[in-house]
């Protein structure tokens, strides 16, 4: 797992990440891996990668570096010319896979996926149809971009195997699905937006095109590939502009930094609000029982009423004054940050979360050096602090053939 954040001003931008990687379907730590590159080696550009460390099978630092000697010291006027030009880089290179392997990704994928269902069932046998329930809803957000009815069919011709074995590998467990209904669920994962799939990689732009002033930043979760398209989403979007003049962008593992840009920790958030409800319930069974005897039919009323959309009222009341008295005015106050102490805060913020895995019964899955990163549009890529596999002082002919290769 990751921590990784951005954090931007007028000034620059820092990004910050540590170095934890999990192996073994989460049973062991290593601290060594690198998730922060310079996208260019001549321009003010960088990426950062969470999730997943390969696509299909290469390692993105492998990918990262190849794009790198293609690019060479060709500018592009915007950040997002540089996305692009990127992710087209990809296509060009079939995505370091043929079409045989990209199949066999898709089919691991979709078992991950089933394995994650019965994993599920282990401890809440309720939360499975939750799940399924929740994934067929996105079927209403789309496509994601460039995929359409025939890649859809496609995903469920290509697993079709897998889908039917999915099917006896959950009734196995208990778990009673209609063929048909993994069909559609198998179609949604792989082509609709909002798709949170444990194999998915993150990548994080950010610095200044040849024509941009202030920094900006932008994420996209890629997944697998289908029909030779890359399964693509586009996420946060952060534009340094004057009269956006901070902003502060976690990814991956964001429980800690959330709880201190938000002041209310997300798992004491819902913690909160299950009380709430759970309170508002009691409320309606005393005033029920109060004037049941004098009106039957108002307290069965009462005892019926649903009480989500109050819930749902609370929720966006307490946001927006959350987002007004606190979130606002400390994101804020990043604006007024020079670089060293934008950089600085960028590595507090995952130190931290690291710190909270430390100490807690929860895996160290945040931790090691923490690589930290200062974009300027003077300055360019500037290392704060950054971690070698080699002694940097007796390794000389690195550095001085960085700009050869």
């Amino acid at each position: 797992m990751t921590a990784i954040i951005g954090v931007l001003n007028k000034h620059a931008v820092a990004i910050a990440a540590d170095s934890a990687a999990t192996l073994g379907g989460g049973r062991k730590v290593m601290n060594t891996a690198n998730k922060l590159f310079a996208l260019s080696k001549y321009y003010p550009v960088a990426i950062a990668v969470y999730g997943n460390a390969e696509l299909l099978g290469t390692p993105w630092e492998v990918i990262i570096k190849e794009y790198r000697k293609k690019l060479g010291n060709t500018p592009f006027d915007t950040l997002k010319e540089y996305v692009d030009d990127f992710l087209a880089y990809l296509k060009s290179a079939n995505y370091y896979c043929t079409s045989e392997e990209a199949t066999a990704f898709l089919k691991i994928a979709f078992n991950g996926f089933i394995q994650h269902l019965i994993q599920i069932n282990k401890q809440d046998p309720a939360l499975v149809f939750d799940e399924i329930d929740q994934i067929e809803a996105l079927a209403s957000s789309g496509y994601l971009d460039g995929f359409n009815d025939d890649d859809f069919k496609s995903v469920q011709a290509e697993l079709d195997s897998e889908i039917k074995n999915g099917q006896a590998s959950l009734q196995k467990d208990g778990i009673v699905v209609e063929l048909t209904r993994i069909q559609h669920i198998a179609g949604i994962l792989f082509t609709h937006k909002g798709v949170n799939l444990p194999q998915a990689a993150g990548l994080v732009f950010t610095g200044y095109g040849e024509q941009e002033y202030f920094p900006s930043l932008c994420d996209y979760k890629v997944n697998v590939v289908v029909n030779s398209k890359l399964a693509i989403e586009k996420g946060v979007v952060a534009i340094i502009d004057k009269n956006n003049v901070s902003s502060i962008c976690p990814f991956a593992q964001t429980d800690v930094m959330q709880t201190i840009l938000d002041g209310v920790s997300p798992l004491m958030r819902n913690v909160y609000m299950g009380c709430l409800g759970k309170t508002i319930e009691k409320i309606k069974k005393v005033i029920a029982k109060e004037i049941e005897t004098v009106s039957p039919i108002k307290a069965n009323i009462i005892k019926s009423l649903d009480i989500h959309p109050f819930l749902n009222d609370f929720v966006n009341l307490s946001q927006k004054v959350q987002q007004q008295k606190y979130t606002m005015p400390f994101v804020m106050s990043v604006a007024n940050l020079e670089k060293e102490d934008l950089a600085d805060f960028a590595e507090s913020l995952v130190t931290l979360t690291s710190l909270k895995r430390k100490v807690s019964l929860d895996q160290e899955t945040v931790g090691g050096p923490v690589d930290v990163m200062l974009i300027s549009k003077g300055d360019g890529v500037i290392w704060k602090k950054r971690k070698h596999y080699f002694n940097p002082e007796i390794n000389h002919h690195y550095f001085s053939n960085y700009y050869n290769h």
